[in-house]
């Protein structure tokens, strides 16, 4: 799958489809709780509130066929992600960064950041390209700092345990004062 070309228009309308069925979903969600407030509110004051129940039937019917097609335009999504993580991954290759933990990674982060992808500031593609080479990057200095940091560790505790410590290339020996014993 990895060999296969991401098409930018493509990308662009899968993530307008995805964003445009959340939009609509997010909508029908407010406007059946208005709903729901409006029936509550007329039968504490004890009036006909049938136009509104007829109405959020109908609502609800929508939000059902809203929630299918935001599933399948989050799952287009979820392929063209996983598409562009896969060949940046290959193409990248960071030394300390697991490959599958970095497809996943990637797809992570391209859903969170979708939200703040609009068409007419830039390309699908080089917006979310940018973001997972940046969050790679971000992996890979966390990975190699703690792998430095881990190096530390293991030398202090071997000069500890030698009560010798290594300076210009030649051991020296470490007195109890030095090392705060």
């Amino acid at each position: 799958m990895a060999t296969e070309y991401l098409n930018n228009k493509e990308f662009e309308r899968i993530i307008a489809s995805f964003q445009r069925s959340k939009r609509d979903q997010d909508r029908l969600m407010m406007i059946m709780e208005d709903q729901k407030d409006t029936i509550k509110r007329k039968r504490k004051r004890k009036t006909s509130a049938t136009t509104n129940r007829r109405l959020l039937n109908r609502l609800k019917k929508e939000h059902a066929q809203s929630t299918v097609e935001h599933e399948q335009a989050k799952n287009d999504l979820a392929a063209a992600f996983y598409l562009l993580s896969e060949n940046i991954v290959r193409y990248a290759k960071f030394q300390l960064i697991d490959e599958d933990d970095a497809l996943q990674e990637g797809v992570v982060i391209c859903f969170e950041k979708v939200d703040r992808f609009f068409p007419k500031k830039g390309r699908a593609f080089n917006y979310m390209t940018t973001c997972i080479l940046n969050h790679f990057r971000q992996l890979y200095r966390s990975a190699r700092n703690y792998n430095e940091l881990k190096k530390r560790y293991h030398d202090f505790q071997q000069i500890r345990f030698n009560r010798m410590i290594i300076k210009q290339g030649k051991e020296m020996p470490v007195y109890k004062s030095s090392i705060g014993y």
